[in-house]
């Protein structure tokens, strides 16, 4: 069913932590809620999976047939009051492939989905860079950063009674963003975040939120007390 609205349709950013074998693959909608500031946009948490797919072209399918929903269209009224635009939402999967390599992240390319697809692979440096195949090249501090601070700034909006949600605030429990003495960087859901084998929710969460913040990137600030955002909404 097609709406008539006066507005257009939000943004759509899908971030996916792509499980290797026998691990958990995380997916994240979330909805970009912009406000008058162009840079202070709101993100509304509205969809969560977590699920354990066989093959990775069964992710490739589950996420193609998701894809009609989130970009169904609606009718905008225009300033003429006389006409409609039909108008459909922008789309964006923001794919994790640092661990299971390029050969997956191909898969999602070659299937030509009704969306725009970024391809993620995470590193420790401290700069966002263009991979030499197009995708990005993408700081862990970045990532968390873009949690940590949509959370400082109270603009994420969570989904209210959801069946994973003890997992995500789990996960957001032990997720850290602090300082050391010297200001080297430290991220973690235990002694290193990413690495561990409980942070997949969190990482979708990230990388749909470092998306929706791009190209400005968050500031971080370090006397903020990040543990005690995230122990907030736990």
């Amino acid at each position: 069913m097609t709406h008539t609205t006066e507005t257009a349709p939000n943004d759509v950013i899908v971030g996916i932590d792509l499980a290797q074998s026998r691990d958990w693959t995380a997916i994240v909608v979330a909805e970009v809620l912009t406000g008058a500031d162009a840079d202070a946009n709101r993100y509304a948490i509205r969809a969560i999976r977590r699920e354990q797919p066989r093959r990775y072209q069964d992710t490739v399918a589950m996420v193609a047939e998701s894809l009609p929903a989130l970009r169904e269209g609606v009718h905008v009224l225009q300033s003429n009051q006389h006409t409609y635009d039909y108008v459909r939402p922008n789309v964006t999967v923001v794919l994790d492939r640092t661990g299971v390599g390029r050969a997956v992240g191909d898969m999602f390319s070659e299937a030509r989905l009704d969306c725009r697809l970024e391809l993620v692979t995470i590193t420790s440096g401290h700069q966002v860079n263009r991979d030499d195949d197009g995708g990005w090249l993408v700081p862990k501090k970045d990532l968390t950063a873009a949690v940590a601070v949509a959370l400082q700034n109270g603009r994420i909006e969570w989904p209210a009674r959801h069946p994973l949600d003890p997992i995500l605030r789990a996960e957001l429990k032990n997720f850290r963003h602090r300082y050391s003495a010297t200001g080297r960087e430290l991220s973690g859901a235990g002694d290193d975040w990413r690495e561990g084998n409980h942070d997949d929710l969190v990482l979708a969460v990230a990388l749909s939120l470092w998306w929706g913040e791009r190209p400005k990137p968050p500031g971080l600030d370090p006397t903020f007390d990040y543990a005690a955002a995230f122990a907030g909404i736990l």
